[in-house]
């Protein structure tokens, strides 16, 4: 296994300090590397939306879309750096096209797009959450049951947050209700087959000669 230097280095320097196990110090490793690359997302997530002006919306995109991943589960990437490159391309992306399409699109057009978001976003609920993977199976079927209540619910709060968006006044009103929708239709894609076939494709993409994204989990061949 293979991890940053950083990570390496501080995972070596807290093993040495705390006396810990070889196998010990590469759980911390890959701890402090999962750390290090999902506080990377964010900030480069953001700053990227920040650039493109749409700062608002990109923060509502990946709180959405962050619950939604707690409880719903879906496609990802088997490289942390992959899945990292992903968010922070499309969250920024989801937020631009939600505004564009407030701008030039009538309210009429917008509730359309609201309305079969709900729809596709209920039906995959039911469908197919909880989504898990090979590496982080969901074995409890109370576990499973909680999940897709959990589900379910997310869903419902969203479909009621956006029908008061659709009532408000607000001037960005339309801007944020088409995130929510966006990030909707995201989540849809992720639990369906086609959004695991595009993760797999994404996985399939070598840039380097040795895939230096690829992590395995501590312990795993």
């Amino acid at each position: 296994m293979s991890y940053l230097p950083f990570s390496s280095y501080c995972a070596g320097y807290l093993a040495a300090k705390a006396g810990l196990r070889p196998e010990q110090k590469d759980i911390l490793a890959y701890v402090i590397e999962l750390i290090i690359l999902n506080i990377a997302n964010i900030l480069f997530t953001l700053l990227l939306a920040f650039v493109l002006g749409v700062f608002t919306g990109t923060v509502v995109c990946l709180i959405t879309i962050a619950i939604f991943r707690q409880v719903a589960g879906g496609a990802h990437s088997d490289s942390a750096w992959r899945c990292a490159l992903i968010s922070i391309i499309i969250f920024p992306l989801l937020a631009l096209f939600a505004a564009f399409l407030s701008l030039h699109n009538t309210s009429f057009y917008n509730n359309v797009i609201s309305f079969l978001a709900i729809c596709v976003g209920f039906l995959s609920v039911f469908l197919k959450a909880p989504v898990d993977s090979p590496k982080a199976p969901i074995i409890s079927p109370l576990r499973r049951k909680r999940l897709k209540i959990l589900s379910v619910l997310a869903a419902a709060i969203l479909a009621a947050i956006i029908f008061y968006l659709h009532l408000s006044s607000w001037v960005r009103a339309a801007e944020i209700q088409l995130c929510l929708s966006l990030s909707i239709l995201w989540i849809s894609f992720i639990l369906s087959k086609p959004g695991h076939i595009f993760f797999s494709c994404v996985d399939s993409i070598k840039f380097l000669k040795k895939d230096l994204c690829k992590k395995i989990m501590p312990g795993e061949n």
